[in-house]
């Protein structure tokens, strides 16, 4: 389907866009193993703002696009069943794992390749405003803005900005987006739609940030 996005490149200036972005799963880093695996970095240089890596344990987690999955080159069983034989062969004659991500049970074989699979989770993601069926058992957890999703995730300014802070970070002083980091929901993703666009476009006003087109996904979990 023909998506709204936002074209967002200029300092402080939003341009809508329409492209194709279907609906799909995507395979992401279970939010208590990033964690562990980041705090070290941020202890470093500890800033108790916003949900940055402080204490031993989160304040608050995150559960959106940004928890980058495994890649096709990461460490897979030596052995494995008929099933995931038949993935590895779809893999290796495209490259990519993007067109498994439109099934669950593709999926789930996918994931069941890697060594590591049970630092992972699935998700189903679809842009706002889609009609796209949401999978049995899964449940609305909250809007985050994105880059389009691939078989592991999507860069998030929600995540980059107040959880893990990899690219471009936040105010050092924490109170920029002390708000909009109030509205977030016990998942870290945003319940309203408004909430997720107004943190958006404040975001884009400052000069520092990330530049792209982003979109605003609904984030699904079982």
């Amino acid at each position: 389907m023909m998506a709204r996005f936002y074209e967002c490149y200029d300092t402080g200036k939003i341009i809508d866009k329409d492209y194709e972005c279907p609906a799909q799963f995507s395979i992401v880093k279970k939010y208590s193993v990033i964690y562990k695996e980041e705090l070290p970095r941020f202890q470093k240089n500890p800033l108790n703002i916003y949900a940055l890596p402080f204490s031993e344990v989160p304040e608050k987690v995150y559960n959106g696009l940004d928890r980058m999955g495994p890649g096709i080159f990461d460490k897979m069983k030596r052995s494995l069943t008929k099933e995931q034989r038949e993935i590895v062969n779809i893999i290796k004659e495209s490259w990519s794992a993007e067109e498994l991500m439109l099934d669950e049970e593709k999926a789930k074989l996918y994931l069941s390749l890697f060594r590591r699979s049970d630092d992972y989770e699935l998700i189903w993601t679809r842009i706002s405003g889609s009609n796209d069926p949401v999978p049995e058992g899964y449940q609305f957890i909250g809007y985050d803005i994105a880059y389009p999703p691939s078989c592991s995730g999507a860069f998030s300014i929600v995540c980059d900005c107040m959880f893990i802070c990899r690219w471009h970070g936040c105010d050092e002083e924490g109170t920029l987006f002390i708000d909009d980091f109030n509205r977030l929901n016990h998942y870290g993703l945003f319940d309203v739609w408004q909430d997720a666009y107004n943190y958006l476009a404040k975001y884009i006003r400052e000069d520092w940030t990330e530049r792209g087109e982003f979109g605003i996904f609904e984030v699904y979990m079982k």
